[in-house]
């Protein structure tokens, strides 16, 4: 018997013009992911993220997944791509990631809606505890768990997240910068 998180799927990301933000791909607009890394700092001044986009194959995937899971959830709190807000701030919600001439959004949020069966402290807990490889972090409910060392903590400890964005109406779900990670179509253990 195959183990399903081992299956890969074949997952379509389309690709969206700069200026395109469709309205279920739309991320909160308040302090979200407050701790992303500066890719202005990792690229130099002049970075341009505006370009064409799409999302990560593996949030794409994960987002599949819980709406099969849970197919009257409010996606009231959805998203992906930032607003033009989102731009001027650090944030993975940004396209910085370059996949030839198109950007990739690395972070997704899904509706905490228990209402509906979608409880986002489990599905926060179930990628936690499977400590998936393509997770760069995970907040959720004024926390934050890392899969890297950040000043001392070590990886995959539950710290106090300091944004101004609690998270307390949707998990934030960030996957790593290197296409292997972001586009792995592996499924989830949600």
């Amino acid at each position: 018997m195959t183990d399903p998180a081992k299956q890969q799927r074949k997952i379509k990301s389309p690709v969206y013009e700069a200026n395109e933000i469709p309205k279920e791909e739309r991320a909160s607009q308040s302090g979200d992911d407050a701790e992303a890394e500066t890719e202005v700092k990792k690229h130099g001044e002049g970075f341009e993220a505006a370009r064409p986009w799409r999302v990560a194959k593996s949030l794409l995937l994960l987002r599949e997944q819980v709406n099969a899971m849970f197919p009257t959830r409010s996606k009231a709190s959805d998203g992906t791509i930032g607003d033009p807000a989102h731009q001027s701030r650090d944030s993975d919600h940004n396209p910085w990631i370059v996949d030839g001439p198109v950007g990739v959004v690395t972070a997704m949020d899904i509706t905490h809606d228990v209402t509906h069966g979608c409880d986002a402290q489990k599905i926060a807990d179930a990628i936690h505890a499977n400590k998936d490889p393509r997770i760069k972090y995970i907040i959720w409910n004024s926390r934050i768990a890392r899969s890297y060392i950040k000043n001392g903590k070590a990886p995959w400890t539950w710290l106090a997240y300091t944004g101004s964005n609690p998270h307390d109406k949707h998990v934030h779900i960030s996957v790593k910068a290197d296409k292997a990670n972001y586009d792995s179509t592996k499924s989830w253990s949600v």
